[in-house]
């Protein structure tokens, strides 16, 4: 694997959200996708990075998509200057940030007009091992029990 190609978003204006995102990001509007009615989804790109962000109009996925207080999409920018440049452009564009160090890398965090996070980290150590997150800490140990892995199995029944 090289990487993630494109991560998706459900949104409640695709117009306005691709606005904040393109502008944000300076993202190019390369895709629509059209029922026969309207438009649900579009697409996003950042040919040069090779990464895409989808949006999709939250009343037409299944469920209740909804990622407020959530941040399902970090970038990682190629330095803290450049991190810097896209908080100032954030600025322009009247679009607060937060920011702070966290165990794996530095970040800026800005809310989309959906209240969705979207994370530009820089100085990324990424993880070194397991790393739990509580809101008083960190813990090391994992608390969710999960089922052996297929390769667990596998080698118990050759």
């Amino acid at each position: 694997m090289t990487g993630i190609l494109q991560v998706s978003v459900p949104v409640s204006d695709l117009a306005r959200s691709a606005a904040w995102y393109r502008d944000l990001l300076g993202l190019t509007y390369v895709r629509e996708f059209f029922d026969g009615e309207r438009v649900t989804g579009c697409g996003l790109v950042d040919w040069t990075a090779r990464y895409m962000v989808a949006l999709r109009l939250r009343s037409t996925v299944a469920g209740r998509a909804d990622l407020r207080g959530e941040h399902p999409i970090i970038v990682e920018a190629t330095d803290a200057d450049a991190a810097e440049r896209i908080r100032a452009r954030a600025e322009a564009l009247g679009i607060p940030s937060t920011g702070g160090t966290h165990a794996d890398a530095t970040w800026l965090e800005f809310l989309d007009p959906d209240g969705i996070a979207l994370r530009v980290v820089h100085s990324a150590a990424g993880p070194r091992g397991f790393l739990g997150v509580a809101g008083d800490g960190f813990y090391d140990a994992p608390r969710l029990a999960l089922p052996p892995a297929a390769s667990d199995v596998d080698a118990r029944t050759r």
